[in-house]
């Protein structure tokens, strides 16, 4: 029986831990982290095929100079970083071009489209199916007209067979009490979830692990190395190896740097903060501002308010510009109670210049597996990347054709 380590415990490395132990494999999870506190903490809960639509798409270039002065809440830039990271910056540009982003977001699309069905499997071994709702999401815009001008997100949408509708403001208030009456037209995704508390989900995941046999180690690994046939993972301790796979999201490469080339990779970071639940309506389900560029979900936190993205190092002082300004625009979308303290989060989402992740084996170590690059949708995307990785690692046919997600591709 083949050892394999999976270093990183968020969605993505405790999808392919649980995958891997579910194909007879002896899998030990390792992080640093004693609970679940990075990207897969952060997000909204959003488990939804519209996230196939990507940033990267046809539309970017032509809108470039709504973000490239910083005005828009949507994206922040830090210019010395893109420049330093110039051919990144090219490469995602380049992967927007219309039949190139349409190919990347087929691709996403035939990951996410299981993940759900896999996520309920986890959901019920774990007694935590209760924690997900499937009300769908809003995209809401403040125009009458604001839908009615996605006509290619909805496009993309038709393509993919993704369900939705367009609704104007009485409808919107039909579905959303809690709303105040800001919202000309919205469009109701519906046939996404989400859950109550994203990092609660995936503690119960990784506990779910344990009880099913898997090992959890707490050490923080700061190199590797190859040791014959074995692979060394070096922290407070050193570990040996027959395999490791890499879901160390924004920190993969520091790793990967150690034996390989690394991926192309910059971070969209985001932030969040938590307000209170107010008396009266609450919100049913997470919606999307488009127009002032923030999500706000309910949790068991209380509501949990999402900022944009801001394209900058992992290692950069925390910003909360975007996140204070969304908390004005949020003030007007609905009724909020107080700021929860101590709340307020930043976290890191490592983004490959495609927008795809890396599957699959390092193209030169086949004792390394790749597993990261899922941006801001890991939610989405990791539990399918965890039946990939172990349908590979174990050598049986996969679900989907993981080319296109292979490594191989930036070497």
């Amino acid at each position: 029986m083949i050892n394999v380590y999976v270093i990183g415990s968020g969605i993505v490395g405790v999808s392919c831990a649980l995958n891997l132990l579910e194909k007879g494999v002896k899998v030990t999870l390792i992080d640093k982290e004693n609970s679940v506190k990075e990207t897969s903490f952060g997000n909204a809960g959003v488990i939804t095929r519209s996230s196939a639509y990507l940033i990267n798409n046809k539309n970017l270039i032509p809108n470039l100079k709504k973000y490239i002065f910083n005005k828009n809440p949507a994206v922040r830039l830090n210019h010395l970083y893109l420049i330093k990271n110039i051919n990144w910056s090219r490469q995602f540009l380049y992967q927007s071009l219309e039949k190139k982003s349409e190919r990347n977001i087929s691709y996403l699309d035939s990951i996410i489209r299981v993940s759900l069905d896999e996520h309920k499997k986890w959901l019920t071994q774990s007694a935590g199916m209760s924690r997900l709702r499937e009300g769908g999401w809003l995209k809401l815009f403040h125009s009458e007209e604001g839908a009615m001008a996605t006509d290619y997100e909805q496009a993309i949408y038709n393509k993919l067979g993704i369900n939705f509708d367009i609704l104007n403001a009485q409808q919107i208030q039909i579905l959303e009490p809690a709303l105040k009456h800001i919202y000309g037209s919205a469009l109701h995704i519906k046939d996404a979830v989400s859950v109550d508390h994203p990092g609660e989900v995936t503690q119960s995941y990784i506990n779910l692990f344990i009880k099913l046999g898997g090992q959890v180690i707490r050490d923080g690994i700061q190199s590797l190395s190859i040791e014959g046939n074995q692979v060394a993972l070096h922290g407070q301790k050193s570990y040996l190896a027959d395999k490791v796979v890499l879901a160390a999201g924004p920190w993969s490469n520091d790793l990967l740097k150690c034996v390989s080339k690394p991926i192309p990779m910059c971070f969209e970071r985001g932030y969040h903060r938590h307000y209170q639940f107010p008396e009266g309506p609450r919100l049913t389900r997470p919606i999307y501002d488009v127009d002032s560029a923030f999500v706000l979900t309910p949790t068991t936190q209380g509501y949990r308010l999402t900022s944009g993205s801001e394209l900058n190092d992992k290692t950069a002082p925390d910003s909360f510009v975007q996140l204070d300004k969304v908390s004005i625009s949020a003030q007007q979308s609905t009724y909020l109670g107080a700021p929860i303290e101590n709340t307020e989060w930043r976290g890191n989402r490592p983004t490959l210049p495609d927008s795809l992740p890396a599957i699959g084996p390092c193209p030169n170590q086949d004792n390394i597996w790749l597993a990261f690059g899922h941006q801001h949708i890991g939610f989405s995307t990791g539990p399918a990347t965890g039946r990939l990785i172990a349908e590979m690692i174990s050598q049986q046919p996969t679900f989907i054709d993981a080319s296109p997600f292979s490594p191989a591709r930036f070497y």
